[in-house]
């Protein structure tokens, strides 16, 4: 069951998800040439990201109810799943012959859980400052 809390860090953690492909976007888009498929590339990876983090929070509410030798065998499953995605991915886009520039801006996107997860806490910060109705000195 998702509580409130975990439904607001998931909705934090996707927000810095974006916030780090936005970053990315702005910052290398100076610098290449195809700019489509960098855009296709990052957008691919951070899709990925926000699916992963998804997948995750799916998987720690559903695995709670088990017993710790169950929960432990389910959360590992669920990361060959994850993983299994992401190399899925990478190789439909070798194969499909996209160019260097998707992979790498693929890969890089897939960061976007890492920073994503670093940004949290201080977008969480910023969002209690605006949501809170208290009196601030």
């Amino acid at each position: 069951m998702m509580t409130e809390d975990s439904n607001r860090v998931l909705k934090e953690l996707i927000l810095g998800i974006i916030f780090f492909g936005l970053a990315v976007t702005l910052t290398g888009i100076w610098w290449v040439d195809d700019k489509k498929r960098f855009f296709l590339g990052l957008v691919i990876g951070i899709v990925l990201s926000i699916w992963k983090a998804l997948h995750i929070q799916f998987t720690l509410t559903r695995v709670l109810d088990y017993e710790e030798k169950a929960a432990q065998t389910k959360m590992t499953l669920s990361y060959v799943v994850r993983t299994l995605a992401v190399i899925i991915v990478l190789g439909l886009l070798v194969v499909w012959d996209m160019g260097t520039i998707p992979i790498l801006m693929c890969f890089v996107g897939l960061f976007g859980l890492k920073a994503g997860a670093m940004l949290q806490p201080h977008i969480h910060k910023y969002m209690n400052k605006l949501t809170c109705k208290c009196k601030q000195d």
